[in-house]
């Protein structure tokens, strides 16, 4: 048995399903804590190491050198934000037509001027949203909406399919 799908993901599923916590990953909360944390211990260490070792007179050019260096980090994040915004936008841009064929040899997805063959022995996970079955690889997601499902299947008899197919 397999599927032939011919399918277009709607914006509001395609922002559910990409924004899915992946398992084992921390959640967005847990590192914007984290960050936090980082953002006021490291300005906090810089200052006690100058206090520490140095007379208080040099506080402001190091104050200076921090808040310099801060700045560059903060300048190249922006960059490699902005270049992968660009390649995310220019991505779906190709459209939002897309076929997909899933059997037991493996799975391969269409859209426009993007083919992609992937064995099952690449998938992490078979997990199922509200509207969508999740087909999670290491870099990406599959995404299989409900309604591109043929009739009289049911979204659990097609993930128990696809589950089965990547642990065999």
């Amino acid at each position: 048995m397999s599927y032939n799908l011919s399918f277009e993901i709607a914006p509001e599923l395609y922002r559910r399903a990409v924004t899915t916590p992946i398992e084992g990953v921390p959640s967005k909360n847990r590192v914007a804590l984290r960050n936090l944390a980082a953002a006021v211990l490291f300005p906090t260490s810089i200052f006690m190491f100058n206090r520490a070792l140095f007379d208080p007179e040099s506080l402001v050019p190091m104050l200076f050198a921090a808040a310099l260096g801060g700045g560059l980090v903060l300048a190249v994040w922006w960059r490699q934000h902005r270049k992968l915004v660009g390649v995310h936008g220019r991505y779906n841009e190709t459209g939002g037509a897309q076929a997909m064929k899933l059997a037991p040899e493996g799975i391969v997805a269409a859209r426009p001027n993007i083919e992609s063959h992937v064995g099952w022995a690449f998938v992490r996970e078979i997990r199922r949203i509200e509207g969508a079955t999740l087909i999670e690889l290491p870099t990406a997601r599959l995404i299989v909406p409900d309604a591109a499902l043929p009739e009289g299947v049911t979204p659990e008899a097609f993930a128990a399919d696809l589950e089965e197919w990547r642990v065999t």
